[in-house]
């Protein structure tokens, strides 16, 4: 991963640091992601329309730029990371228009603030929702998604590494909150996504279909060999088949059973997408942005430390406490144990030893004669 151009601010009180640390990367992540919709200098009619629709179905976990950026996500992802880290979004989806590669849109998906993947594809055909009938389905509501394939790819979503990485981007960007069970009622929206023929296989069924009517015909398939932009050969590999977006109503029926009829119809929008070019992630990366939740062996019990059982069937603990410095030890303080003023430390052994020199010396000493002054104590 290359070094962020600007550092991280260090959090100056609790609650930045609870914000700094609520953005960052999660082992689970319950949440729906955030998507930020890009639009690039000169883009097309086609390409205004893709991102307006897509941002409807993302809704309300969007962010739109109105103004466009110059900006060229495969040559240079720095303004992808600044985004990223500023508004807390993992998921960008850029829309381009040149002449070498007309109708693009690039999905790009981020780890820890920093570009992970990009892939770009193309927009051979689309169709709003307004040009649908019907009632539409609510914003916010999480799509059902279906992938399947005509009978020649019917394998590639499974084996092939560009439709496995535009599957894995599909679904985490219309992922929404993790949830413990799905309502029946709650299904609104269903999103087909079919692996088609390509545009050579077309233009061969379209060849076949018409042999013998003319030069008509003729230039009707030279019109689906040729570059619709006139330029130069596209970098992607035209062998590729194309990807038809497909969104549905989904209306519930009464069936006389429990379990209701499902009907489908045409909600909007639809597309047809064909794979460009890709840029695959480090493996590094990748490892790290797949680490999932070590989950706790339940065959063997835990082991607890310091916990036994002793002869009797009783439950022991052993608590280890450090060495305690008893001398500092808050304890009751008695009259008794006060120090008098002019005392030693040792208890006053000087005076004893000095009184039993002088009765050495001189023998026992006589109690003075006066009345009651030899019980009394003398205060010192």
């Amino acid at each position: 991963m290359s070094t962020p151009i600007i550092a991280p601010a260090k959090p100056k009180n609790a609650r930045s640091k609870r914000a700094a640390v609520a953005r960052e990367p999660k082992l689970v992540e319950k949440e729906a992601k955030t998507a930020v919709f890009v639009r690039s200098a000169g883009i097309s009619d086609k390409v205004k329309t893709a991102l307006t629709e897509l941002n409807q179905l993302k809704k309300p976990h969007s962010i739109t730029f109105s103004k466009s950026n110059l900006i060229r996500p495969f040559e240079d992802a720095a303004s992808l990371n600044f985004w990223s880290s500023k508004n807390d979004a993992s998921l960008f989806l850029i829309g381009t228009h040149t002449k070498k590669r007309p109708h693009g849109l690039v999905w790009v998906r981020c780890f820890a603030g920093e570009v992970m993947e990009m892939l770009e594809v193309g927009i051979e055909e689309v169709m709003a929702m307004s040009d649908f009938k019907g009632i539409k389905s609510t914003a916010g509501s999480v799509p059902l998604f279906h992938f399947s394939a005509t009978e020649p790819h019917s394998t590639l979503w499974d084996s092939h590494p560009t439709y496995q990485q535009f599957k894995s981007i599909l679904l985490d960007f219309f992922r929404g909150n993790e949830m413990d069970g799905v309502a029946l009622k709650g299904l609104e929206r269903v999103i087909s996504v079919t692996i088609g023929s390509s545009s050579a296989e077309q233009a061969g069924e379209a060849l076949q279909n018409a042999a013998g009517k003319g030069k008509a015909v003729e230039s009707l398939i030279g019109g689906l060999n040729r570059n619709p932009s006139g330029g130069g050969d596209y970098e992607e590999d035209k062998s590729l088949p194309v990807v038809h977006f497909r969104t549905y109503n989904v209306h519930f029926m009464r069936s006389g059973v429990p379990t209701p009829r499902v009907e489908l119809s045409p909600h909007g929008p639809h597309f047809t997408f064909s794979l460009r070019r890709s840029q695959k992630p480090a493996q590094e990366v990748w490892k790290l942005a797949m680490k999932k939740k070590e989950k706790k062996s339940t065959g063997s019990k835990p082991k607890n430390k310091n916990i036994d059982i002793n002869e009797m069937g009783d439950k022991v603990g052993r608590v280890h406490v450090d060495r305690q410095d008893l001398s500092q030890l808050q304890t009751r303080k008695f009259k008794g144990l006060k120090k008098r003023k002019g005392e030693d430390t040792d208890g006053g052994d000087t005076g004893a030893e000095s009184e039993g020199g002088a009765q050495s010396d001189g023998g026992e000493k006589p109690l003075s004669g006066g009345g009651g002054e030899g019980r009394k104590r003398k205060k010192v």
